[in-house]
């Protein structure tokens, strides 16, 4: 019973707060600027290579960025309850989403809602987003990615959460071997994601290389 009493206070405060935050995220001169918001179940991570405030499930963010064209990482991510006292977090592989940003105006990356917990798990292996204009409703063009599964990080026997790379940060080389590109910004939000088991397993796995 308490612990659905401090759920409900939680959803509550969650609500209460979900009316917008607006963070800089630019880096030349504001009248030259757009604003992005997330759906209440969209993290953004990064935009482009520079990790912003992703919030909380529940919470709009509005991110005031560069006009031209901006490159989101972001996740869905969403809550369901399973019993009383319990509830379930279903967040999505990471995506990336580019599309271009006009000085002045304001977006929305927005997703189909996921009605049940089936749904959402469902719709987290295979998420699709859009982004459309915050005042027309209009959906914009917009380059949708999705991440994979990195293979050198999954090989460990304790993960039990994916490790994502994206292929459009694979370069070929002269000799047609493959090497990462801007991985840091990426280690950085797997990290953040990653349980205290998986981070003790990669921290054993870097000692012995």
């Amino acid at each position: 019973m308490f612990r659905s009493l401090l759920a409900v206070l939680a959803l509550s405060l969650i609500s209460a707060c979900a009316s917008h935050s607006i963070q800089n995220a630019y880096q030349g001169e504001q009248g030259n600027t757009g604003l992005v918001t997330s759906a209440n179940t969209v993290l953004i991570n990064y935009v482009d290579n520079d990790e912003v405030s992703e919030g909380f499930v529940g919470q709009e963010i509005t991110y005031r960025v560069d006009a031209g064209q901006r490159t989101l990482l972001l996740q869905y991510s969403d809550l369901f309850s399973i019993g009383s006292d319990d509830h379930e977090k279903v967040v999505s592989r990471p995506a990336k989403v580019t599309f271009e940003v006009e000085a002045g105006k304001q977006y929305k990356v927005i997703h189909e809602p996921q009605k049940n917990l089936e749904d959402a798990r469902a719709f987290a292996e295979q998420p699709e987003f859009q982004v459309e204009n915050a005042k027309t409703k209009e959906v914009i063009e917009s380059a949708v990615e999705l991440s994979r599964p990195r293979t050198f990080l999954t090989q460990l026997k304790s993960a039990v959460t994916p490790v994502y790379e994206f292929e459009s940060d694979q370069v070929a080389t002269g000799n047609n071997e493959v090497q990462s590109m801007d991985t840091l910004p990426q280690l950085k939000a797997l990290w953040s994601q990653a349980s205290e088991q998986e981070r003790e397993a990669f921290q054993q796995w870097l000692l012995a290389q």
